[in-house]
């Protein structure tokens, strides 16, 4: 492998540029290749199964109205639409469902890129496998570096911010796809860096339908980032990442730089991904796995429960407890997503947390809420971020403990790939288009052999299309 190391006194970008460009399939490992495959299968499977959750029809809507050029394939709802305009309608459809990957100090990661990537197939001639696999693997290398160093869950959360590096990966991945030159890949994340700030934690406390709009917007700036460049247009290179105007600089804790190159192009942190069970905020994850482990390893069901105890991490009760009138009385799907009493008293009685947990009705049941009404939570700096210790008390006395760090998914307790397809064909059922059977296992296949693969539309993009007298 080619390490990508800093030249002389330039931003980190240009590496990770380099990095970006300069990688051949070729240099990617198989277990890379293996990795990017399965990411690739969970953010297509998230994507078909928010295709058509709140705000999605709605923004499709806008993109449709707007008009333009027939470029990018629009899944689910037929026609074809300006690459960027594609970007917006489809980044918000994996992240509906709360259900896709992320990295455990970088936070999300493949439905931004799988997103902007899909979209940015509209730019060019037909696009083969191993080039949209070997995008999609700097892409989410670009994005996971960067948000390491801006240190977005250890730091950045704590003090609610929650990041702004997304569209970096996003730009790196939709460059390499479109065969931008390294001076074009350098001004499109200048450019980017002027359309990106810290975001804060306002989107998810109280949550609102911008958790998932907001990935829509990253990727439509990526796209157009890398138009904008392609066009001649430049960007503040220099300072891209450090210096005076770097986006490190906007961080009010502690960097970490050496996460930008280190062991670049030899160490692969994509391959630390990990994969969500549940469609809910990864920081309610190991109380879910919790509540459900007790049940099952201690026998007793809902009705036996007194009252339990969460003693959650600083950024965990950020994103899940804040604001505690919110979180203990959710009412729209976004806030029962990013509600830590929701999402546990759910699992107690379902022993599950997917898509059909925030049904209407289901949302409203009173044995969810009277649950929720005796569950409490702490925040307890010295719990792992994703970590949680659960308490709970039954009625007939017994007091039952248990901590929980990495649950099913995180790469030291890593989904298999039957779990990834097992989990694919759990989402297919939630599509705002019906797909057949034939279409599911037609997608699977070729995901998991898409190296093989001569034209990612025809395979992935097109099999998601109505006819027209099907179109939503």
């Amino acid at each position: 492998m080619t390490p990508f190391t800093d030249q002389n006194t330039q931003d980190p970008m240009v590496a990770l540029c380099r990095m970006a460009l300069e990688t051949s399939f070729d240099d990617l490992p198989d277990g890379v290749i293996t990795h990017a495959k399965h990411s690739l299968l969970d953010a297509m499977a998230v994507m078909i199964g928010g295709s058509g959750m709140d705000g999605i029809p709605e923004i499709v809507e806008l993109v449709k109205e707007k008009g333009g050029a027939e470029q990018s394939v629009l899944p689910f709802y037929g026609g074809r639409v300006p690459a960027a305009e594609a970007a917006l309608a489809i980044g918000p459809m994996p992240r509906a469902m709360d259900c896709g990957d992320l990295h455990e100090e970088a936070g999300h990661i493949s439905e931004y890129i799988v997103a902007a990537l899909l979209a940015a197939t509209g730019l060019r001639g037909r696009v083969t496998g191993r080039e949209f696999l070997a995008a999609l693997v700097v892409g989410q290398e670009v994005l996971i570096r960067i948000g390491s160093a801006y240190k977005v869950i250890s730091s950045a959360v704590k003090a609610n911010d929650c990041g702004g590096h997304y569209v970096f990966g996003a730009v790196a991945a939709v460059g390499r796809l479109i065969g931008l030159t390294q001076d074009q890949l350098e001004n499109a994340q200048g450019i980017a860096r002027t359309m990106t700030q810290p975001h804060t934690m306002g989107i998810y406390a109280p949550a609102t339908l911008m958790v998932r709009v907001h990935h829509g917007l990253v990727c439509q700036a990526a796209v157009t980032a890398c138009l904008l460049a392609q066009k001649g247009i430049t960007g503040p290179r220099e300072s891209v990442l450090l210096g005076i105007n770097g986006f490190l600089r906007t961080a009010h804790w502690d960097t970490d730089p050496g996460a930008l190159t280190g062991d670049l192009g030899v160490r692969w942190e994509m391959t630390r991904i990990t994969a969500k069970g549940y469609s809910a905020c990864y920081f309610s994850h190991s109380s879910i796995d919790g509540i459900i482990g007790q049940m099952r390893d201690h026998d007793f069901t809902v009705g036996d429960i007194a009252d339990i105890h969460i003693e959650v991490s600083t950024s965990g009760w950020r994103a899940v407890c804040e604001p505690v009138a919110k979180k203990w009385d959710p009412q729209t799907i976004p806030e029962c997503q990013f509600s830590l009493p929701y999402a546990v008293a759910t699992a107690a009685v379902d022993r599950k947390v997917f898509v059909d947990s925030y049904d209407d009705e289901v949302r409203s049941r009173s044995v969810v809420r009277d649950l929720m009404s005796r569950i409490t939570a702490e925040e307890v700096p010295a719990v792992p971020d994703w970590g949680s210790r659960i308490h709970t008390t039954l009625q007939d006395g017994r007091r039952i403990s248990t901590e929980h760090v990495y649950v099913k998914g995180h790469p030291d307790n890593p989904f298999t790939e039957q779990d990834f397809v097992d989990k694919f064909r759990m989402c297919v059922p939630f599509s705002v288009l019906p797909l057949t059977s034939d279409v599911e296992e037609s997608l699977i296949k070729h995901v998991l052999e898409l190296d093989l693969s001569d034209d990612v539309v025809a395979e992935l993009l097109l099999p998601l299309t109505p006819a027209p007298s099907a179109r939503p």
